[in-house]
């Protein structure tokens, strides 16, 4: 009676739907350096993989090997074409096209996988990673823990595929975990967001349906009731299930978020122990006291190894004598500094949060603003020129992170904007950094940090030199978006 029911069903649905599931999905042939050697025993051990999986209903593209054959000279690039994917995921009705490149380096094997859209153009989920070794396994196991990845990243857990009233149908892999009694709710896409510079699907717009429960489980379909709904539900709309009901009482359903793909902004205060010192015609003298400033950084990511970077700072503060003799015993002081950077980011293991090492350069000005003291060597001085930096960020766990980064000018120059100092013999100027972030959601996280900068500058004229030193504790807050 079950069967008839959804048979039923079924005959009275629009099937007609814009694009095909991502939870359908094939395994083109995975091509390699040397002539298929090592491309077929990998494409045999993910494909036994994809079969056993859940998250996915797989269709061999075995029936195209024929039709593959004919481009093995030049097969990875027309597995890239769109018009041959389009052909592919038609003939197929896949919506997730697997497509897997093996390169050999001389330190190991260079995997790439990327999962195209049943468009043929869209990217869904795309990575790489250097393999020390052509062993079988470990490839095998690489790409496997990148689709367990990409198969989190769906946004849907099934779609519809029929309607009759408030009753509908839905497609489930084999075996997906799915529950009667289990509660969903209905979603239309509205757009698709893509990364500026890439083709990589970033996020999805979408809009709620109504609500519903699962009364009836078959092999690869699901029955669902709506209880509420705002809109018609149609052919090809999402759903998102809800905490089975088994685990209700172990855990409350939490709305999903997705980490930010396009870059991060952060925010912090910061107070800072500095002081000054010169070396004028009365003898060395420093002064010193307490600052307090904020910070801004903008950090976009161009492509997933490039990224552009803008920070701003600025602070004030009093200075107090400390040693010698001055002929100011206090005096202000404000701060500024801009930097422009760009650069490249290193991840050893091949994940985007994972590790990562940041090498970059720029431009920087810093602006070092003392109140006038002719006699005493005090001035205001602007340092600017190159700037090259080496960051790192290691995950200590799921919460935390220790970052560390150390920037310095390698050929710098100084403005003496009040005339204070005379001719410039030398400059030099760094900072050095370390940190610990706490991961309070996927978007947002809690910064704190130790920083250390130094700049100096000697001259020819009868106020020798100064040099600044400030000691700072930093708290801020980031946000990836």
């Amino acid at each position: 009676m079950k069967l008839v029911f959804f048979l039923f069903l079924f005959l009275f649905a629009n099937f007609a739907s814009a694009e095909f599931s991502m939870r359908r999905c094939t395994l083109l042939p995975i091509t390699d350096s040397v002539g298929g050697a090592i491309g077929y025993k990998v494409y045999d051990e993910v494909e036994k993989s994809l079969k056993k999986s859940n998250w996915c209903s797989y269709v061999s593209s075995s029936g195209m090997m024929s039709i593959f054959s004919r481009y093995r000279e030049n097969l990875p690039q027309h597995l890239k074409t769109k018009g041959v994917l389009e052909t592919v995921s038609s003939k197929l009705g896949v919506g997730s096209l697997i497509l897997v490149n093996l390169k050999h380096e001389i330190s190991g094997v260079d995997v790439s996988m990327s999962v195209y859209a049943d468009n043929g153009e869209d990217i869904y989920f795309s990575e790489n990673l250097l393999v020390r070794n052509d062993d079988i396994d470990s490839l095998s196991e690489a790409i496997s823990v990148w689709l367990d990845v990409y198969s989190k990243m769906i946004p849907y857990d099934a779609r519809v595929n029929g309607v009759l009233g408030d009753q509908i149908t839905l497609d489930v892999g084999k075996g997906y975990p799915i529950e009667v009694g289990q509660s969903f709710t209905a979603k239309r896409s509205i757009q698709k967001k893509k990364h500026p510079l890439l083709k990589k699907i970033v996020d999805w717009e979408t809009r709620n349906l109504g609500v519903g429960k699962i009364v009836n489980i078959s092999d690869n379909q699901a029955l669902g009731v709506l209880q509420s709904s705002d809109d018609k539900i149609q052919t090809g709309d999402w759903v998102r299930l809800g905490v089975k009901p088994s685990l209700e009482k172990a855990k409350v359903e939490e709305k999903e978020e997705e980490a930010g793909s396009l870059g991060v902004i952060s925010a912090a205060l910061f107070g800072s122990s500095s002081s000054v010192n010169t070396s004028a015609a009365p003898g060395n003298i420093r002064v010193g006291g307490s600052l307090l400033g904020f910070m801004y950084h903008l950090e976009g990511w161009i492509t997933r190894h490039y990224f552009l970077a803008l920070e701003l700072e600025r602070s004030l503060g009093m200075m107090k004598q400390k040693s010698g003799n001055p002929d100011k015993d206090n005096l202000s002081i404000t701060t500024s500094t801009i930097k422009i950077t760009g650069g490249y980011k290193f991840l050893p293991i091949g994940f985007f949060y994972g590790p990562q090492i940041d090498i970059y350069t720029g431009w920087a000005r810093m602006g070092n603003y003392l109140e006038v003291s002719q006699a005493d060597g005090f001035g205001s001085t602007t340092i600017s020129g190159l700037l090259l930096g080496l960051s790192a960020k290691i995950p200590i766990n799921r919460e935390f992170k220790f970052f560390a980064n150390t920037e310095f000018l390698p050929l710098p120059t100084i403005k003496d904007e009040d005339g204070v100092y005379g001719s410039i013999d030398r400059v030099n100027a760094m900072e050095v950094e370390i940190g610990l972030r706490y991961n309070y959601s996927k978007r947002i996280t809690f910064d704190g940090s130790l920083e250390i900068l130094s700049r100096k500058a000697t001259f020819d004229g009868i106020n020798q030199e100064i040099s600044f030193m400030d000691n700072r504790i930093k708290t801020g807050v980031s946000f990836n978006f």
